[in-house]
């Protein structure tokens, strides 16, 4: 079990760079993201696409990340010309149009047949007790965490993380001190979709590759999300990772392997009852 859990790291920290981008679109856009990876499967299946055609793995791999920043920029620029006034639930249910309409263009641009993704972290890294370490593993464990770190920094220590925070606390009063916030959305749905297209890129060729199964991982992407609270980034990376360990682990029990999907699931349910527990306490009182 313990060779399954840190298996199921690659998929953990996949879980938990996703889930940190949902965190940083509800703190500071004011939306939970449900086309977050369906932005990164634009990316991913680019990528796929020109390396069919010939072109080296990082060209081919930028040009996905291109892809996909763009995608995420005009989905961005849309949201915030036509839907800028809008409520968090209200933009939240758009995004489920978003992941629609994706979902769509790329069975229209890319077809519908499953594609074997080339990458360059299929390997193991290292091996010790029997138990092996994979480079997917180690690059979407490290990566979450350094991308918590990393916008931790921002936030807290920059101009443009006291811009961000000021739009996302006070809307208002961030606006009659000219802070750009249209521009400054756009950029937070780039630099979102960038990471999107990024964590599968490396997570995509250790997964079933249809658009469908990778943009479906929006599903424990917002399990970890849930576990921070839509505002913790440790936890945010915490709750990616354990959900990864914990599903990895259930692959290796023959009698649980077969419910290892639904963990995400039975998290996000438990999750939302513990929250609402205060509320149902104080009725019944």
């Amino acid at each position: 079990m313990v060779e399954g859990a840190i298996a199921g790291l690659a998929g953990g920290g996949a879980y938990a760079a996703l889930g940190l981008c949902l965190t940083l679109m509800f703190r500071l856009v004011r939306v939970v993201n449900f086309a977050q990876v369906a932005i990164g499967v634009i990316g991913v299946y680019t990528m796929a696409i020109l390396a069919e055609h010939g072109w080296p793995y990082g060209l081919a791999a930028l040009a996905g990340l291109l892809a996909a920043t763009l995608c995420a920029a005009v989905l961005g620029w849309v949201m915030g010309r036509w839907f800028g006034e809008a409520g968090p639930d209200q933009r939240s249910a758009i995004s489920i149009a978003f992941l629609v309409s994706l979902l769509a263009v790329s069975y229209l641009a890319f077809g519908t047949d499953p594609r074997r993704m080339p990458g360059q972290f299929g390997g193991s890294l290292i091996t010790v007790n029997d138990i092996t370490i994979t480079q997917a593993a180690a690059v979407c464990t490290a990566g979450s965490i350094a991308v918590a770190a990393g916008a931790w920094l921002v936030l807290t220590r920059t101009v443009l993380g006291l811009r961000l925070r000021a739009l996302s606390e006070r809307p208002t009063t961030a606006e009659l001190h000219a802070i750009p916030s249209r521009r400054l959305g756009v950029l937070m749905w780039a630099v979102t979709g960038l990471l999107s297209a990024a964590v599968l890129l490396v997570i995509a060729p250790q997964q079933t590759s249809d658009q469908t199964s990778l943009a479906l991982m929006i599903i424990p992407a917002g399990a970890a999300a849930l576990v921070g609270g839509f505002r913790s980034l440790g936890l945010t990376v915490a709750g990616g990772l354990g959900l990864g360990a914990l599903q990895g682990a259930l692959a290796h029990v023959s009698e649980l392997q077969q419910y290892r999907d639904t963990v995400p699931f039975l998290a996000i349910l438990a999750i939302l009852i513990w929250s609402q527990r205060r509320e149902v306490w104080d009725v019944a009182r």
